[in-house]
């Protein structure tokens, strides 16, 4: 089961700034106003608290003391006034004034307690609805109550309280309570639907962030990657939210690495697609990078992309020249690359004529290697018609061809047809698509 990173949960909290709203409602204006009478006789009159005497007796000795500051005397004279608090307005200004209470003491207890009398009153405001859930949902969220996080939150959520982090807060109450019941730090299929239902939330946040202060997208995102992954869930919304919101290349690397060990089985043709992908995209951060693209090209195989490789990681200063490995693979490339180049020629002549299909498509993967972009979509075509094995491959090459040549909506349309094994890699290269075409770039240097 793969194992997921708990957020930092006081860092995330300390980002929310909800519990920074005030909460000091004035239960003054509030009684106030909701007694007084409009004006002249013969109009209807505003809604009325339902008070008894009892009550507003007891309840003005609790004003008096607290506009004393004398909060002592307060809390005591309110406990009277709940003892005879009946209906939901004077449950609601019972719940109102022991918040205020609790606020003056710094009581969080206090607090809890006022505010969720209110809410229970039924009469809190829609205002309060929002501050007071939130409220109540983030101090569970911090003590690791993820049931009662996420029905609170869920409530401010609904109330309208749904800036990105309050968004972010109600999926994480999501994430916390599924990776909790699977008993630790991964996700059982039990429980899966619980994290995976909070993915939405998320999503929500990260395209609100992404459209404002873009301060927390990044991190976001891929929280929401790694657990659309976790639970077995399209990945590709988060995959396309995490490359739009990390402005580097490190998005590309994880995006590709993670559909590599989600397909374990992939051949190396398969891997190579990847790897091309992630020369193209500026992926490729490290030596091993490199030794991979290489291990799945073949030195022998591919001797011109793999010199070319090669070459780029120098610039790059990611490969050195005393580095055994790659001083190997290089010479195996250089003496393999005088006869691949000169029979080139002939094998795209006879890829037009009479070769098979395999051969055909072997010729289309050359020219790709070899930068001749528009010969090898033109082959990888001729393959397809000519009826191709393996038809995916075949598809593979002639969208990669359109995409390093910027040709976009042909490559889409060519990835769309690709099935089997390597429909996630034809998903990855989607995204790249979209990634460039959303930007209006021009054709990738690869």
């Amino acid at each position: 089961m793969r194992r997921i990173s708990r957020f930092n949960m006081a860092l995330m909290l300390a980002l929310a700034g909800t519990t920074a709203v005030s909460l000091a409602l004035p239960v003054d204006g509030a009684f106030a106003q909701r007694t007084e009478k409009k004006g002249k006789k013969g109009k209807d009159e505003a809604p009325q608290m339902e008070l008894s005497a009892e009550f507003r007796n007891a309840f003005s000795a609790v004003q008096t003391a607290f506009g004393a500051s004398d909060f002592v005397t307060a809390e005591a004279k309110l406990n009277e006034a709940a003892a005879v608090a009946a209906s939901a307005d004077e449950k609601y200004l019972t719940g109102k004034l022991t918040l205020q209470i609790g606020l003056k003491k710094n009581d969080e207890a206090m607090q809890m307690k006022g505010i969720e009398q209110a809410l229970a009153s039924g009469k809190s405001t829609d205002a309060e609805k929002k501050t007071f859930n939130s409220f109540i949902g983030e101090k569970a969220l911090l003590k690791n109550d993820f049931a009662r996080a996420r029905q609170y939150l869920t409530a401010a959520v609904e109330a309208g309280q749904n800036g990105p982090v309050n968004l972010f807060q109600l999926a994480e109450a999501h994430f916390g309570e599924a990776i909790a019941k699977s008993g630790g730090r991964s996700i059982d299929a039990t429980n899966a639907p619980i994290a995976a239902a909070g993915l939405p939330y998320l999503q929500r946040a990260v395209e609100a962030d992404l459209a404002g202060t873009k301060q927390y997208s990044a991190s976001w995102a891929k929280r929401g990657f790694q657990i659309a992954r976790a639970t077995k869930t399209d990945s590709s919304v988060f995959a396309n939210l995490l490359l739009r919101a990390d402005a580097g290349k490190g998005a590309w690397h994880e995006v590709v690495q993670a559909v590599q060990a989600d397909n374990r089985n992939f051949t190396s043709e398969q891997n190579l697609d990847a790897m091309r992908l992630l020369r193209m995209a500026g992926g490729m951060t490290s030596a091993s990078d490199y030794q991979e693209y290489i291990e799945a090209a073949g030195a022998a195989r591919r001797p011109t992309e793999v010199i070319a490789l090669i070459e780029e990681g120098k610039a790059a200063g990611i490969i050195t020249d005393g580095n055994a490995y790659f001083k190997e693979a290089l010479a195996t490339a250089s003496g393999a690359r005088g006869e691949y180049v000169a029979t080139l020629p002939e094998s795209v002549r006879d890829s037009r004529g009479k070769a098979t299909a395999t051969v055909t498509l072997a010729t289309a993967d050359a020219l790709l290697a070899n930068k001749q972009y528009a010969e090898a979509e033109e082959l990888a075509g001729i393959a397809v018609t000519k009826g191709a094995t393996d038809k995916e491959r075949a598809l593979m090459v002639q969208a990669i061809a359109q995409v390093a040549q910027g040709k976009y909506e042909p490559a889409r349309q060519t990835l769309a047809g690709v099935t089997g094994v390597r429909a996630p890699l034809a998903k990855l290269w989607t995204l790249y698509i979209d990634q460039k075409a959303g930007a209006g770039a021009t054709a990738p240097a690869a």
